[in-house]
């Protein structure tokens, strides 16, 4: 496990496994995506409370609609720190066009694997939207 320079824990297993999951959803590889989620995953925002793979992915709310919306490679990790099943990712994205339109998204986000290093459960616990934050 490495240090950041202020000393936080930055590379552990669940921090690796929910930084390769924000890379691939926010550069659309939608099927590396399923493979991260247990199949029971549970899913927590202020827009949505989803369990399973497919309401996570496919759902009005779901991951995949908000996905198709950002700009591949703006992922940027502001910070992240957590320990072996525990992982908190800040970070932002771009998006483009749809209801969101053309915006920078801040969030930070919880994630809890399970037994088997799958996402159990992931919590947006702090979002930023048109000026305003919300939290989960």
């Amino acid at each position: 496990m490495s240090e950041s320079k202020a000393g936080t824990k930055t590379e552990s297993r669940a921090v690796a496994l929910a930084t390769s999951h924000l890379e691939a959803w926010s550069n659309h590889d939608l099927d590396t995506v399923r493979g991260n989620l247990a199949s029971d995953v549970q899913f927590y925002s202020p827009a949505a409370n989803l369990v399973g793979i497919d309401e996570y992915m496919d759902a009005p709310r779901g991951l995949t609609q908000f996905a198709k919306q950002v700009v591949p490679g703006s992922l940027r990790v502001i910070a992240a720190m957590g320990d072996e099943r525990n992982a908190l990712i800040m970070y932002e994205v771009s998006t483009e066009g749809g209801p969101i339109g053309a915006k920078v998204f801040p969030s930070a986000q919880t994630w809890l694997l399970d037994d088997n290093g799958k996402i159990k459960v992931e919590r947006i616990v702090l979002t930023r939207f048109r000026g305003e934050c919300a939290a989960a």
